[in-house]
């Protein structure tokens, strides 16, 4: 299991800050929706307009928050706090929720995993796809890696740098001033752009993105691509 936006002007930042706030649920909120049967599709906001990208990533925060220990997520836990009409998928070890931004070409899944046969592959799944890729994810970073971290590390959970992950690049060959004879390159490290948080036994796995290639603040803008919550060590 396994990758910044300047300074945003200060009404900004205050905006954001107050739409990553972990908030307990209500007692007047409704129960968890009942699972939907039939055949899986993307939905809109025009069937679910609450159901924006930024209301998705709070509920899973919220659903993060609630895991002491991983053992506490279950099927049950996810309809309690993501409150999502999730869609059984065959054959019947995973249950999913996706939507569907007409003027973005943006996809956003909801994901939850439970296959009885392979205990290491619960968890859950928070992803942001785009069949027009390359894409400015802009349309869905409202909440963007800064604000998923600065949540994280409220509730407790600590970045993990030690479990960084990188890929060996190999440059071409270079000729022996001496010899004349290629000889292969020193490999160069790259850090890949995935980041990891634990708390206890849970382990939070965030793909950040660069939110467009241009112009210059997009680019060092980071957005999150996906965000997966699994069982940290063993069980």
């Amino acid at each position: 299991m396994i990758a910044h936006k300047l300074l945003l002007p200060m009404l900004a930042t205050l905006a954001l800050s107050a739409c990553v706030q972990v908030l307990p649920i209500s007692l007047k909120e409704t129960m968890p929706m009942t699972m939907s049967a039939g055949t899986y599709r993307p939905h809109t906001l025009d069937e679910y307009p609450d159901f924006t990208p930024e209301e998705m990533g709070r509920r899973m925060l919220r659903l993060i928050d609630s895991l002491t220990y991983f053992d506490e997520l279950s099927l049950a836990r996810v309809q309690e706090v993501m409150r999502l009409p999730l869609h059984e998928m065959p054959p019947g070890t995973s249950h999913a929720f996706g939507m569907h931004l007409p003027a973005s070409d943006w996809y956003y899944v909801f994901d939850y995993d439970d296959n009885p046969l392979d205990p290491d592959y619960k968890g859950v799944t928070y992803r942001f796809n785009n069949k027009k890729e390359p894409a400015d994810m802009g349309p869905v970073c409202a909440m963007d890696y800064d604000a998923y971290v600065t949540a994280l590390k409220n509730m407790g959970f600590q970045e993990r740098e030690d479990l960084a992950q990188y890929d060996a690049l190999h440059p071409y060959p270079r000729p022996n001033e001496q010899t004349g004879l290629l000889e292969p390159s020193t490999p160069q490290f790259r850090r890949l752009p995935v980041y990891f948080f634990t708390r206890n036994d849970v382990v939070v796995q965030i793909m950040r993105r660069r939110e467009a290639d241009f112009p210059n603040e997009k680019l060092h803008h980071a957005c999150v691509e996906k965000i997966d919550v699994r069982r940290f060590g063993k069980g």
